[in-house]
């Protein structure tokens, strides 16, 4: 269960959240949303380290202070729109350095792009409906980026975030 966004009662809830664990009803507790400094304040007030932290984060927007940061606490970080998101997947998907990277690779821009967030430790989750997209994104483990290729999608960043809560 993890809690959406930072509010004035996170750690009410989170407590709440605690005691459910406590109680068996639910297993493991997390954060969505959640930033060094938003964490920082957090964590010292809570009991139970979240077991994993959800965040925007694709190739146009890396969180690369954040990622690290929460691994070193060992928690695990998951990426929400790992593809750009509504309104920006076109573009990502169509930038020409992972679409060159993808052509090396025999691979799809979206194929490269989740594989470039394992490597750097980052759980997806990228969202279809469509059969053949669900497939092509379970196949990504055939095959790993180069040092020079993780570089090149690094360079990518823009600090560009494509949704705000």
């Amino acid at each position: 269960m993890l809690l959406h966004h930072p509010g004035t009662n996170d750690v009410k809830a989170y407590k709440a959240m605690e005691k459910a664990v406590a109680e068996g009803k639910i297993c493991s507790i997390g954060l969505s949303n959640c930033y060094v400094e938003e964490l920082e304040e957090f964590l010292p007030q809570v009991t139970i380290t979240p077991a994993l932290v959800q965040n925007e984060i694709h190739p146009y927007y890396q969180e690369n202070d954040v990622i690290p940061y929460i691994q070193n606490l060992g928690i695990v970080v998951q990426g929400w729109y790992p593809l750009g998101g509504r309104g920006h997947t076109a573009e990502l998907l169509g930038d020409e350095t992972i679409s060159a990277i993808a052509t090396a690779h025999g691979k799809s821009s979206a194929q490269v792009i989740l594989r470039w967030n394992l490597q750097k430790g980052v759980v997806v989750i990228p969202g279809s409906s469509n059969a053949a997209h669900i497939q092509e994104n379970t196949e990504i483990y055939d095959f790993e980026l180069t040092n020079e290729e993780m570089e090149r999608i690094n360079a990518l960043d823009r600090n560009e975030k494509h949704d705000w809560y």
